[in-house]
Formats: C-alpha cells, structure tokens, sequence
C-alpha cells in the first residue's frame, strides 16, 4: 500500500532515503531510478520531487546514510575495545574494513566525487562525520616523534582504504581454506603492523 496524503513529510522523506540507501547497495548505479525509490518506499512516482529537486540529490541522502551507518559501526567496534588508544584505533579500522566488505557497491559510491554539490552537502557533512572519528583517534594515540597527527590520519586512512579496494578488486590473494573467509583474520593481521606508528615504546 502506497503511503498517502496522511504520511507525515519527515517519514515520506525518510522512507526515500531508506530506498535509495538500499537500491545503491542492490543494483548497478545507471538502475537506481527515482521510480524504483518511489516504489521501493512505498509513495507515487511523483513523491521525490517534492523532497529532493535531482536524482543526484536523492541519490546523495542514500550515500550520506552510507556515511551514518559506517560512523556507527566504527564507533561501536571503537566503544566495545575499552580504553586503550591503540586498541581503540584498530578497532575504528576493522569496523571500516567490515562495513565496506559488506555493503561494497554503497561503500565505492560514497567516495565518488560527483554527488557532493558542496563542502556543506548532506554528503560531505556525513563524510566529515565520520572522518572525525578517526582522526580523534588519532589524536589520542601516543605517537613516537617523527609521526605527527596529519601522518597518523593519512596512513591510518591509506592503510584501511587501500586494503579494502585492493581486496575487492581481486588484485589480493587470500588462497582461504575451503569455507573459512580470511578476511577478518587478514585485516586484524595487517592493521596490527600499524602498531609502531601509533604506540611510542
């Protein structure tokens, strides 16, 4: 049943991002049309244009709450490391490592360049949200001379960045024993050769 005259703005507009976010995931990028989001929310075809003036626009809200769900799950893996600087660090890089591994179309489509109209869009204010995570993390690590926070950030975010586009790009091979997914034990072990640059002693 499509959502009618009596759905509140604020849930019709909630109900296109939901569908946006989830269409990115599940179909090929030239697919996800401002028709398909309007059915998979549940409202006319008409709907999105009152809440959003371009698909790119709409488009940006689902890649924004890409953005949102990749914060939370760095900060839960953070929160749940306990109060160690580095632990929490590579903890921050693991749940980076898992969501992307997880939700790969959403995650390549995030850092496309295109969909952020300004540097106070939606998408670069998510993006920026969740950079801070990191980077106060950074921060409160105990760094050994030599590796200042600007270095920290960038090979920190080089190091988890990298790692996941090699790996699903394929250029990484794993070789896992049949049905044992390495990816999770490789991450754990290539984050741990951080350790150095963020622990002084």
């Amino acid at each position: 049943m499509k959502k009618g005259a009596g759905s509140r703005p604020d849930d019709v507009r909630a109900a296109l991002v939901a569908a946006a976010a989830a269409l990115i995931e599940e179909l090929p990028e030239s697919q996800v049309s401002l028709r398909a989001v309007a059915r998979r929310a549940g409202v006319s075809h008409a709907a999105p244009a009152h809440y959003f003036p371009s698909r790119a626009d709409l488009m940006a809200a689902g890649l924004a709450e890409g953005f949102d769900a990749l914060t939370a799950r760095m900060l839960e893996r953070r929160d749940a490391a306990g109060d160690d600087p580095w632990d929490r660090l590579k903890a921050i890089g693991l749940g980076y490592i898992a969501f992307a591994l997880e939700r790969p179309r959403t995650y390549t489509m995030m850092f496309q360049r295109g969909y952020i109209t300004s540097p106070d869009s939606v998408l670069a204010r998510a993006g920026d949200r969740c950079q801070d995570v990191l980077t106060l993390a950074v921060a409160e690590t105990r760094r050994p001379d030599g590796v200042d926070h600007g270095l920290g950030v960038a090979f920190a975010w080089v190091t988890v960045h990298g790692f996941v586009s090699l790996l699903t790009s394929g250029k990484l091979d794993c070789d896992p024993a049949e049905g044992v997914d390495p990816n999770p034990e490789l991450a754990d072990r290539l984050l741990s050769l951080m350790r150095p640059a963020f622990v002084d002693g």
